[in-house]
C-alpha cells in the first residue's frame, strides 16, 4: 500500500508518491529561463533555492481547457533535484493498494506513455500513477539544468559584485574614518601646541612681571635705605652741630663768667692788661656760634 497525492489536470486524475512530496503551495514563476522547453514556466524560489516550475498541462499535452486561476504547485523530490509541478488542484491524499494498480500502455489524450507507472480505479475515478523519473526526458532536463546554472552563475556574480561593492564601501568608510581620526589627532595636536605656547607665554609674562616687581622692590628698598642713611647722616650732623653749639655756648658762658670775675679783680686790684684777652675770647665764641648757625641753614 502506498499513499498518493491525487491531483486533477483538465478533468483527469494523477497520483504522485506522497513520500517524495515536499510541499503543496500556491505561486507563480519569479524568473524565466532562456532556451528551456515550453512546459517550463520558469523558476520559483522555494526554501532558499531556485526550483524549475513544470506546467503538467503542457508537458502531458492535455491543455484543452483554460487553466484555473487558483492552480497549485506540488514541490516534488527527484534525482534531478526538487521540481515544482503545476496542477489544477490537489484533490486528496489517500492510500492506493499496489495490487489495484494495472499497467496501461496507452493513456487517452497523450502521445507519451513512458511516465505512466500504472493506473487504478479509486473512488470512482481513474487514477494514473506517475513514474516521476520518466516524466521529463534527459534532453529537456539538460536544457533546464543549463538555464538554472546560468541563473546561479548570474546570482553568484551579483553576490560577488555586491560583496566587492560592500568591501569597497567599507574600505572607503575605513579610509574616511582614518582620515577623520588623523585630522582630529592633528587638530588636537595643534590645540595642545597652542595651549602649550599660551602657557609658555603666560609663564614668561609672569616671570617678567615677577622680575619687574623684584626690581621695583629692590629699587624701593634701595631708595628707603638711602633715605634712612641720609636721615641718619643728617641726624648725626645735627647732633654734632648741636654739640658744638652747646660747647660753644658753654664756652661763652664760661668766658663771660671769667670776664666778669677778671673785671672784678681789676677793679679791686687795678690790673688792666687782662681785658683785651677776655674780649678776644668773646669774639671767637660769637664767631663759632654764627658759623654753626649758617651751616645749619645750608643743610635745611
Amino acid at each position: 500500500m502506498n499513499k498518493q497525492v491525487i491531483c486533477e489536470i483538465d478533468g483527469q486524475y494523477f497520483g504522485l508518491d506522497s513520500l517524495l512530496v515536499r510541499s503543496i503551495e500556491n505561486g507563480k514563476a519569479e524568473m524565466l529561463l532562456e532556451e528551456t522547453p515550453d512546459f517550463c514556466e520558469g523558476i520559483i524560489k522555494f526554501r532558499g533555492e531556485w526550483v524549475p516550475l513544470i506546467r503538467l498541462r503542457t508537458l502531458l499535452n492535455i491543455d484543452k481547457s483554460e487553466e484555473p486561476r487558483l492552480s497549485q504547485i506540488i514541490y516534488f523530490k527527484t534525482s534531478f533535484g526538487t521540481l515544482g509541478f503545476r496542477v489544477d488542484k490537489v484533490v486528496e491524499i489517500d492510500n492506493i493498494d499496489d495490487k489495484d494498480l494495472q499497467t496501461i500502455p496507452i493513456v487517452a489524450n497523450s502521445g507519451k506513455t513512458a511516465y505512466v507507472g500504472g493506473a487504478c480505479c479509486h473512488h470512482g475515478r481513474i487514477i494514473v500513477i506517475f513514474n516521476h523519473e520518466k516524466l521529463i526526458n534527459q534532453d529537456d532536463l539538460s536544457r533546464i539544468s543549463k538555464g538554472l546554472k546560468a541563473v546561479y552563475e548570474a546570482e553568484e556574480a551579483e553576490r560577488r559584485r555586491k560583496e566587492e561593492e560592500e568591501a569597497r564601501r567599507k574600505a572607503e568608510e575605513e579610509e574616511a574614518k582614518r582620515k577623520a581620526e588623523e585630522e582630529e589627532a592633528e587638530h588636537k595636536a595643534e590645540e595642545e601646541e597652542t595651549k602649550h605656547k599660551a602657557e609658555e607665554e603666560e609663564t614668561e609674562h609672569k616671570a617678567e612681571e615677577e622680575e619687574t616687581k623684584r626690581k621695583a622692590e629692590e629699587e624701593e628698598a634701595k631708595r628707603k635705605a638711602e633715605e634712612e642713611a641720609a636721615k641718619c647722616k643728617a641726624a648725626e650732623g645735627k647732633t654734632k652741630k648741636d654739640q658744638e653749639k652747646e660747647e660753644a655756648g658753654q664756652q661763652l658762658t664760661e668766658d663771660s663768667a671769667a670776664d666778669t670775675k677778671s673785671a672784678g679783680k681789676s677793679e679791686n686790684v687795678g690790673v688792666g692788661p687782662e681785658e683785651p684777652k677776655t674780649g678776644e675770647k668773646k669774639k671767637k665764641a660769637k664767631s663759632e656760634v654764627k658759623k654753626s648757625g649758617k651751616s645749619e641753614k645750608k643743610k635745611k
